[in-house]
């Protein structure tokens, strides 16, 4: 299985800094680049950097912050979104990912709008399989229910996925703020995983903490995701650049260590 490390972790806008792990880690690393055009200098410090990003195994993010797949077509939010998502498409033309995340939404649901904001998402998910074709989408599972933005239970989003054969990529650390069953939901979903984004917190909160510093015992987990999803992408996802250098090389290399101690075992 492929390690991939999210560029959100990095300094802002200074994708440069990913060469660190490009040299220690080579080609073999992936990179998860998230779309950040809302800082005025990411296009302009991308383009210089495409070499890097071609360099290995590389996914999209697609934009979180500007794009609302909940928002209307016609709406002020889906206008913002569309310019992100052309921004984006421009670089998938030029950098080619294999895949691109999706958020079926990032807002909070309002009382008496979760089925027309899930219609309306699923109607810009077809727009967005039209507008990036050749890039494999994956479904997210997003939203944490104490914020009230989790728009799709567990059950909801497996009996979505699977009614409509959606690839997915399941973030570890929504689900288990979530308190959803991990194991469950990958064993439903089987076949279909693409990737896991990798991350801890409280058992509530979206904390995106390091692999180690939280309720989720990824080592117990590990097993589930090789056995049941073995060409998955593993997605280091940290949001803080504080994490950004050692703590993170640390952290590549304990899980490889766990996925070589998998590999011994079976």
């Amino acid at each position: 299985m492929t390690v991939y490390i999210d560029t959100c972790v990095l300094p802002r806008a200074r994708l440069e800094t990913a060469r660190v792990y490009r040299e220690l880690f080579g080609p073999s690393l992936g990179f998860e680049l998230t779309m950040m055009f809302d800082l005025p200098d990411f296009e302009e410090n991308l383009t210089r950097n495409l070499d890097l990003f071609r360099s290995g195994p590389l996914m999209f993010h697609e934009p979180v912050w500007g794009v609302e797949h909940s928002a209307p077509r016609g709406s002020a939010a889906w206008e913002e979104g569309m310019y992100h998502l052309r921004l984006t498409k421009k670089f998938a033309g030029l950098l080619k990912p294999s895949s691109m995340v999706f958020h079926l939404n990032n807002g909070v649901i309002p009382p008496g709008r979760k089925e027309i904001m899930l219609q309306t998402a699923l109607q810009n998910l077809e727009d967005m399989r039209e507008m990036f074709s050749g890039v494999q989408i994956l479904v997210e599972n997003t939203g944490i229910r104490k914020d009230g933005t989790q728009l799709l239970d567990q059950q909801e989003f497996t009996d979505l996925c699977r009614s409509e054969h959606f690839p997915v990529l399941i973030d570890v650390g929504h689900a288990c703020a979530n308190r959803w069953n991990l194991p469950r939901l990958i064993r439903d979903l089987k076949g279909q995983i693409g990737g896991f984004h990798l991350h801890n917190n409280d058992g509530a909160h979206d904390l995106h903490n390091r692999l180690r510093d939280g309720v989720l015992d990824l080592a117990a987990l590990l097993p589930c995701i090789v056995h049941d999803a073995p060409d998955a992408a593993l997605v280091i996802e940290y949001t803080r650049p504080m994490y950004h250098g050692d703590p993170v090389i640390r952290d590549v290399e304990y899980l490889r260590q766990l996925l070589s101690r998998e590999g011994e075992e079976q």
